[in-house]
């Protein structure tokens, strides 16, 4: 019984490694046609070479945000919340599914 399941082990994660390796080689063949490139060295090299980064962003006037945002609260919460402060969340853009996280959790929140 124990030489089965070490057969049925080994053939299912030879089939998961080579799908994956399948996978790997399709990715990179449609980037090549779409002619994607990750430039990963030249970006580093561009930000060493430059200045500070964090001194090359422009502070951006943020009061038509802010009033578009407590409006929006203002409107969907009836007057049931106030708003104490808004921030910017420092690093930037973050990726979709860290947007999307945080916009579930906010949505969890209110109920």
């Amino acid at each position: 019984m124990l030489v089965f399941g070490l057969q049925v082990t080994l053939i299912g994660m030879g089939i998961v490694f080579i799908a994956l390796t399948f996978l790997i080689f399709v990715i990179n063949f449609m980037a090549s046609v779409t002619g994607s490139t990750v430039k990963k060295k030249s970006e580093a090299e561009s930000v060493t070479k430059g200045a500070d980064p964090a001194a090359t962003v422009k502070k951006e006037d943020d009061s038509d945000v802010i009033a578009v945002i407590a409006a929006t609260v203002a409107f969907l919460t009836q007057g049931r919340m106030s708003i104490k402060t808004i921030t910017r969340v420092p690093g930037g853009h973050a990726p979709s599914w860290s947007l999307a996280g945080r916009q579930e959790t906010m949505n969890l929140r209110q109920f």
